[in-house]
């Protein structure tokens, strides 16, 4: 059963029965063991979690560019893999380097994407995975995809000590840009849910995903979160050969 499927098995479940939801905004707890390449991107002088990521190989963590915006040193940032709840993670990896894209602007979000070298090999479990990379493009509009992170529950509101998963639908870049004044470019990927769901503060650099392959990463979206309006992705495609040529994969 991929992470789609699953999704889709949870949302029917609370519907019928009512079962309370809880928030990503407007996601719902990810069970244990179904994105085992989830990562938390920690401040390393108070472990506060800032953005997540996540695990390509055994050496890297993909994330947005932004998220390096008030990193001054590899030291400054710890990755926490293997678990879904931020106050137990698994294990928690040293960082030796992170990689912005040179292209990166931060008003525009252009080449959004970051890469984070650990100091010491990641060891895959049944909860600590790689996550594949696309090796074609696609077209997304309205296909079902899953986002998953620990972003504040609401605008301005706490994030969440688990792991939320969400399903969102790819928005059309047509439709999508008359909300951002025909700024949004083929490097990137727009989804829209209902108001009172998507993207917030911390969801940053957090994976989009279809069919278990990672299609985007979280980059920005309309203030206040869950406002209604479509999220932003970097494409992850259009970076295959920045990757390689860092990485190696």
């Amino acid at each position: 059963m991929n992470a789609i499927t699953s999704l889709i098995i949870t949302f029917l479940a609370l519907k019928a029965y009512g079962l309370p939801i809880s928030q990503i905004i407007g996601g719902n707890d990810a069970p244990n063991g179904l994105y085992p390449y989830q990562a938390s991107l920690r401040n390393s002088k108070n472990n506060r979690h800032f953005c997540g990521g996540a695990i390509i190989s055994k050496s890297y963590i993909i994330t947005a560019a932004h998220c390096f915006n008030n990193l001054n040193h590899p030291s400054d940032v710890l990755v926490a893999v293997g678990s879904n709840y931020l106050d137990a993670p698994y294990i928690v990896h040293k960082v030796a380097n992170f990689i912005r894209h040179n292209g990166f602007d931060n008003f525009l979000h252009i080449n959004d994407i970051g890469l984070i070298h650990v100091v010491q090999d990641i060891k895959f479990n049944k909860n600590i995975q790689p996550i594949a990379l696309p090796t074609t493009d696609s077209n997304y509009d309205d296909r079902y995809l899953v986002v998953t992170g620990w972003g504040r529950l609401w605008a301005d509101g706490p994030n969440p000590n688990h792991l939320q998963e969400i399903m969102v639908k790819g928005y059309y870049q047509k439709k999508c840009n008359k909300h951002y004044q025909n700024s949004i470019v083929k490097t990137q990927i727009c989804t829209l849910t209902t108001k009172g769901e998507g993207m917030c503060n911390g969801d940053s650099g957090s994976p989009l995903v279809a069919d278990d392959v990672l299609v985007g990463l979280v980059s920005f979206g309309m203030l206040p979160c869950g406002s209604g309006f479509p999220d932003v992705f970097t494409r992850v495609f259009y970076y295959r050969t920045w990757i390689t040529s860092h990485t190696g994969i």
